[in-house]
């Protein structure tokens, strides 16, 4: 490396540290990363109490009648049992409270925001939600998949005075962690909201050359014109090299852990249901078609069997149809959590469609597996099924999915590797045998993620020629991936076009001054 030194080249002395190429996170939501900083955090609420005393804290904290926001509940920290509006309504009687399930797919509301938005038993809920009843056939304050969209219209959206702070907050954090591109799959709120972020917040940033990572923007994919457009009159980035656009993002399907999944058998736990089509699938298939025609990325969500059985077929069919056009799109299947077996693998090889899966959600969803799906289709040759999907040359991207999961790319790849958490033993693994190699966990928060943002020509791999992201850690993360270490290497620097972006207090006085 010292033989590409320049006479204008700084060289920095990182004492010992472990560098590598500047970690990819291939699935965020930016702004409403950027957001849930500063929300309710019900991540480690375990009981009825917790989740009310959390909500307490930030409501004696907002201004009468503002929305108080939350996420990160999971019914299974508190024995199963699904929250109800009662558990806050004496806590907030005033203030509506909106609290995400930790996957994002169902959410519980108050009694006031019942109220406000005029959820009753007799609410026309849209196709593919559902607002759940209890005694009295009254709404218990649960809304599931699209009937979320009945309160959302109800919550003011950002400033963009609003926007461009959750922006800062969501890179300050992002760089943290060692991340130095991500892809930001837009908000699940209205579609214009999406193209704002582009347009009114990420487009001026990079102008003024305040975004100091690197960002692919998906927008939403019934709006593929307009991005054709936008692809046509200013290409596929923006010229700092910071911002980059040209993909569409879709939802086929839910959930597992709120069984809108969709799956080719009912769930193992309630017969009467196999999941939730989030977009009917003619409809889907026509937007695929088109924006395949002109030649634009699409990554649809798709967690149940089914859903990405059938988002492989509308893949498959419009390579057929579109066969005249020179090279493929590079199309992406979104988390991939569960597939229906050795076919539908193949498919994704012979496709070349990259398996964007996160590996953070099997740490919540392997304590409900078994029984949601049964021992069969729990199983590592169908649930989170890394080992087998590489074994069929499917190319795979890392991602976490944040603020769903934390963002935390080093617990991902651990967790990749040993299908557990650093501070469980090695007896609780779930499926050893569905764990990949370290090097093959690296290569999916690196090159790999590059490759599934169609950014491999710049960033992913350390050599002359590429752009100089980096990220620096305090310990050597392929040995520590390799023993199962208990403690993860800590980020000590992150590099972004040679540019330090961030270091740590411990690591500044070392890197300071050292050239």
């Amino acid at each position: 490396m010292l033989l590409l030194q320049q006479k204008a080249t700084t060289v920095t002395d990182l004492q010992g540290a472990f560098m590598m190429p500047g970690l990819i996170d291939a699935h965020v939501h930016l702004l409403g990363g950027g957001q849930s900083l500063s929300w309710v955090d019900l991540r480690h609420a375990n009981s009825k109490a917790a989740v009310a005393e959390a909500v307490k804290a930030v409501v004696a904290q907002a201004p009468s009648n503002q929305w108080v926001m939350g996420h990160g509940w999971e019914e299974a920290h508190w024995g199963g049992v699904p929250p109800s509006a009662d558990w806050i309504d004496g806590i907030s009687p005033v203030n509506p409270v909106l609290l995400y399930r930790m996957d994002v797919h169902m959410v519980l509301i108050n009694t006031a925001a019942l109220r406000l938005v005029g959820i009753d038993s007799n609410t026309e809920v849209p196709e593919g939600g559902k607002v759940v009843l209890g005694n009295g056939n009254e709404p218990t304050g649960i809304l599931v998949d699209n009937a979320i969209a009945l309160v959302m219209s109800h919550i003011p959206n950002l400033t963009l005075g609003g926007k461009m702070q959750a922006l800062k907050a969501a890179v300050d954090h992002i760089v943290t962690k060692g991340v130095t591109t991500v892809c930001d799959m837009g908000s699940i709120g209205e579609v214009e909201e999406v193209w704002e972020a582009l347009e009114q917040v990420y487009m001026p940033a990079a102008d003024k050359g305040e975004l100091p990572i690197r960002v692919f923007a998906m927008v939403p994919l019934t709006t593929w014109p307009r991005l054709h457009q936008l692809v046509k009159a200013r290409g596929r980035a923006h010229p700092g090299g910071h911002l980059h656009w040209g993909g569409l993002k879709a939802f086929a399907d839910g959930s597992l852990g709120s069984r809108t999944a969709l799956m080719k058998e009912p769930y193992a736990d309630d017969p009467t249901t196999r999941g939730i089509r989030l977009t009917p699938y003619s409809d889907m298939e026509l937007l695929v078609q088109a924006a395949d025609a002109v030649e634009l990325q699409v990554a649809i969500h798709a967690i149940g069997d089914q859903a990405n059985d059938d988002v492989l077929a509308m893949y498959s069919h419009a390579q057929r149809n579109n066969s005249h056009l020179a090279s493929p799109r590079r199309h992406r299947i979104e988390h991939v959590q569960h597939v229906s077996g050795s076919d539908a693998m193949l498919a994704f090889s012979q496709l070349q469609t990259v398996a964007v899966v996160n590996p953070l959600h099997l740490l919540s969803d392997m304590h409900i597996m078994t029984d949601r799906l049964g021992r069969q289709r729990g199983s590592a040759e169908h649930a989170f099924a890394y080992n087998a999907m590489l074994k069929a040359g499917v190319q795979m991207a890392f991602a976490s999915d944040w603020p769903v999961v934390p963002l935390d790319p080093l617990l991902g790849m651990y967790t990749a590797v040993h299908r557990r958490s650093p501070d469980s033993p090695a007896s609780q693994a779930w499926h050893i045998e569905g764990a990949v190699l370290p090097e093959q966990a690296m290569m999916a928060h690196t090159k790999g993620a590059a490759f599934a943002c169609g950014l491999e020509g710049s960033i992913g791999v350390i050599r002359p020629g590429m752009q100089a992201d980096f990220t620096v850690l305090d310990g050597n993360l392929p040995d520590v991936l390799h023993r199962g270490l208990n403690e993860l290497p800590k980020v000590k620097a992150t590099y972004v076009k040679g540019q330090l972006q961030y270091v740590s207090a411990q690591a500044a006085p070392d890197l300071a001054g050292r050239t």
